[in-house]
């Protein structure tokens, strides 16, 4: 972890300390729409709550690259590393609306996934109709 990381950690915790503050003085509200939570408010302690958690958002981002990049660039000095070939595999499937976005480099699991996307889909369409 380096510096970003621990400021990112700061942050969340101060955005979600300024929104619990925001829900005692009743200027945050939150619920369930269908499956999906949310936060809504105005006030001082809503606006700060949310620029916090997104900022320890970005923060979390740039720290996260600076970590990939530095590991890329390190020289591993008078050790030499081994490379072993290796391959992950993986696939997934997206739901923007009724418009499925199948990813992945392996067919064998692409297919899976829509396989398994159209069981949750009969799934929930069943569950719901009650």
């Amino acid at each position: 972890m380096n510096k970003f990381h621990f400021l990112s950690l700061f942050c969340l915790v101060l955005g979600i300390l300024f929104l619990f503050f925001g829900f005692l003085s009743d200027e945050v509200t939150a619920g369930i729409i269908f499956i999906l939570p949310y936060i809504s408010g105005s006030g001082l302690f809503a606006f700060l709550g949310f620029v916090f958690i997104i900022a320890s958002i970005f923060l979390f981002l740039f720290g996260l690259t600076i970590f990939i990049e530095n590991e890329i660039n390190e020289p591993e000095g008078s050790e030499l590393k081994s490379h072993k070939k290796s391959s992950i595999k993986g696939a997934g499937v997206i739901l923007v609306g009724p418009i499925p976005i199948v990813f992945g480099n392996s067919w064998k699991l692409a297919i899976i996934s829509i396989i398994l996307i159209i069981i949750l889909i009969i799934v929930s369409f069943f569950s719901l109709r009650s």
